[in-house]
């Protein structure tokens, strides 16, 4: 799948799981740990400037593989990341911003060795 494929499929999952029909602007919350695990969260903007959580479970499961996926292409060579941020608004554009957050990776190898 090419990065283009996995966006398409990462922000359709995002409108997909938005409930109310009149919003601004959505955002995914994604952090990668360890060896591929996933977690999300989000939320949206309504038309009345009224912030939203997104349901996770409406989004489908297989953003977890789209994720992992994504996280190995721009892995390759020093452009790790461990948080992303998925911005998606409601004429399709998007914007996705990489964080490699040092301090979560500390932890995480703390906790591990535990």
């Amino acid at each position: 799948m090419t990065i283009d494929e996995i966006y398409l499929n990462i922000g359709q999952s995002i409108v997909n799981a938005i409930d109310d029909e009149r919003w601004n602007h959505a955002k995914l919350n994604i952090e990668v740990v360890g060896t591929g695990v996933v977690s999300y969260n989000g939320e949206y903007i309504t038309d009345n400037n009224e912030t939203k959580n997104i349901s996770v479970r409406n989004i489908s499961r297989d953003i977890r593989n789209w994720i992992r996926e994504l996280h190995d292409i721009p892995n390759e060579g020093d452009n790790k990341w461990n948080k992303a941020f998925f911005t998606i608004n409601t004429q399709g554009k998007y914007n996705v911003e990489f964080i490699w957050d040092e301090e979560l990776d500390t932890e995480i190898a703390r906790l591990s060795k535990e």
